[in-house]
């Protein structure tokens, strides 16, 4: 008989390791590529609080594939200075969706109820701070918020 204790993997948990307020700039409108409407929204700035303390750099952007009847696609791209002045590069990758109408006005960058869009994603780092290399060492996932002049994200490390 299998020993269960060996044989069942880990149940994850999930740890707060901090919160990211992202300030966006006006879209840039790529138009409707055939999969969806395709957006680039830069990164004007922002904070970053929790265990990692600092400032999101103005020098990045979320990729957007908008779509009104299915998840929409985001990929953003940007980087966080701490307060001890090390630099982290991040790759965000996840998806949006609510119904149509809401989607609608997310677009059009109006206010929208948190609780009726499922906004997660996968961020991963890269830093070359030896006191950072946590970030590159584990799997987190992210929750957020669409406001109307930018992001509030909460990352999480899975444990």
């Amino acid at each position: 008989m299998a020993d269960t204790r060996r044989d069942r993997p880990p149940e994850p948990t999930f740890e707060h390791a901090f919160d990211v307020e992202a300030e966006i700039d006006p879209a840039i409108e790529i138009g409707d590529t055939g999969d969806g409407h395709r957006r680039i929204i830069p990164i004007a700035g922002g904070t970053v609080s929790g265990r990692v303390e600092g400032e999101v750099l103005a020098a990045g952007a979320d990729y957007q594939l908008f779509r009104a009847d299915r998840p929409s696609t985001l990929v953003a791209k940007y980087a966080i200075e701490t307060t001890d002045g090390d630099r982290i590069y991040v790759e965000n990758e996840g998806i949006r969706f609510a119904p149509p109408e809401v989607s609608e006005r997310i677009r059009d960058g109006r206010d929208v109820d948190p609780d009726q869009v499922y906004f997660r994603s996968v961020p991963s780092f890269e830093t070359a701070a030896p006191d950072l290399q946590w970030l590159t060492r584990s799997v987190f996932v992210a929750t957020g918020v669409r406001m109307p002049d930018g992001v509030h994200l909460a990352v999480y490390r899975v444990a």
